[in-house]
């Protein structure tokens, strides 16, 4: 019984030794096992896992049948020497072994070949190699018919719900592994599937367009004043756009910009793609690459032309705020010195609350931005200096062109305190 219970104990240290060594092999461990005879081994065997494992368990099971064997024929021999009921003795004997083979023989030695797996897996090479080789036959056998059965098994898929995947990265953050940009872009990326066109578009009030009636002259002019690198070309109104014009296209026109000869400028718009401003970014992205194109006029319900969105603002969801060459980089916020903020009136809530620490979000789909919330709560176009309190915020509005608001003043919780008036 003893031997059975040494061999058992054997065959746990060798299990939890050669296979944590399994997948934390380094390169010095490959040039190590060249002149170390009893490290090649253990590469050897841990190359064919399958059969490694088959024999190890065939070996500590058939080590733990023989400790029970013997433990039943000593306890046949105890019944004839004393008095005692037979369930009594057999039951002491159940708890005895199965203690004595989970702390001696599983987990003593499990323990002891974790805190050096490289030298009990050395150590245990020679003894475990002879198993391997003797028990082939019957190991090749088990491993062939666990191959089978795994085929024909559904293959189990590993499901991380969006809150494990940020909570990986947080974690990943504060072990060091991930820097703060990584991170969010990987939280951009778990939530890229469910933001809508609306959230990301550029609203019908901001597209800079123009209209077929132009002359060359004053398309050229909105490119230099603009700095646009594509605008939607359209007949009439902006309910009506018939296509895109990239500003490279017309490159080679800007020094025929004064000559009298006619130039159709309008066949260099290229086809535009429409969508609705329900559309997930994945599906955008992929309606994109379809189409080859890198703007989609977002359209209503009523057909009508709702906003614009480009491949750019898809890419700025993921990493962030760009520009490309042609584009200007308007600040969306100063501060000034009393604490008070000066935003943009397109500002998104989101990027405000951020900025604000304060938790702003729109209930309503109809608005994503600051200019959007003032008219929401106004239902109206509002005056020059006019003020209203949302959320602890006294929220001035600064500046409005063509019944557009455009700056807006923000007195966050934490400034000083100032009289406001209309």
């Amino acid at each position: 019984m003893l031997l059975g219970l040494v061999f058992s104990a054997l065959f746990s240290s060798a299990e939890v030794a050669f296979f944590s060594l399994s997948g934390n092999l380094s390169p010095n461990d490959i040039e190590e096992s060249r002149s170390d005879v009893a490290l090649k081994r253990v590469l050897g065997m841990l190359d064919k896992p399958r059969r490694l494992l088959s024999t190890i368990l065939i070996g500590n099971t058939v080590a733990n049948i023989i400790s029970a064997v013997m433990a039943a024929v000593i306890t046949g021999q105890l019944l004839v020497l004393i008095d005692i009921p037979d369930y009594i003795v057999y039951t002491i004997e159940i708890i005895v072994l199965t203690s004595v083979i989970v702390i001696m023989s599983e987990i003593t030695p499990k323990i002891l070949a974790l805190k050096n797996p490289k030298g009990v897996a050395k150590g245990l090479s020679g003894f475990l190699f002879v198993f391997y080789i003797l028990l082939a036959p019957i190991a090749k056998s088990l491993g062939s018919m666990t191959a089978f059965m795994e085929k024909r098994l559904p293959k189990p898929v590993d499901k991380f719900s969006s809150e494990d995947l940020r909570t990986i990265a947080e974690v990943g953050e504060l072990q060091g592994s991930l820097v703060g940009d990584e991170r969010e872009i990987i939280e951009n990326v778990i939530e890229f599937g469910n933001t809508t066109v609306r959230e990301i578009m550029t609203s019908r009030v901001d597209i800079i367009a123009i209209s077929t009636d132009d002359t060359l002259v004053d398309v050229l002019k909105t490119i230099r004043e603009r700095s646009v690198s594509r605008m939607p070309l359209y007949e009439t109104d902006l309910d009506n756009i018939v296509g895109i014009i990239h500003t490279k296209d017309l490159l080679p026109f800007i020094d025929k910009e004064n000559q009298s000869v006619a130039i159709n400028w309008k066949s260099l718009a290229r086809k535009a793609i429409y969508i609705p401003p329900s559309k997930k970014l994945d599906d955008l992205l992929r309606d994109f690459q379809r189409e080859k194109t890198h703007v989609a006029i977002v359209v209503d319900e009523y057909g009508g032309t709702d906003g614009i969105v480009s491949m750019d603002d898809v890419l700025e969801e993921i990493i962030g705020e760009m520009h490309d060459e042609y584009s200007g980089q308007e600040a969306l916020f100063t501060r000034r010195k009393n604490g008070d903020y000066i935003f943009n009136a397109k500002i998104d809530l989101d990027d405000l609350g951020d900025i604000l620490g304060v938790d702003i979000v729109s209930d309503d789909d109809e608005y994503e931005s600051l200019g959007g919330l003032i008219y929401h709560i106004l239902e109206r176009i509002p005056k020059i200096d006019e003020t209203i309190e949302y959320k602890g915020l006294k929220i001035t509005v600064s500046v409005v062109e063509n019944n557009r608001i455009t700056k807006v003043i923000v007195k966050s919780p934490d400034s000083s305190e100032t009289k406001v008036t209309e």
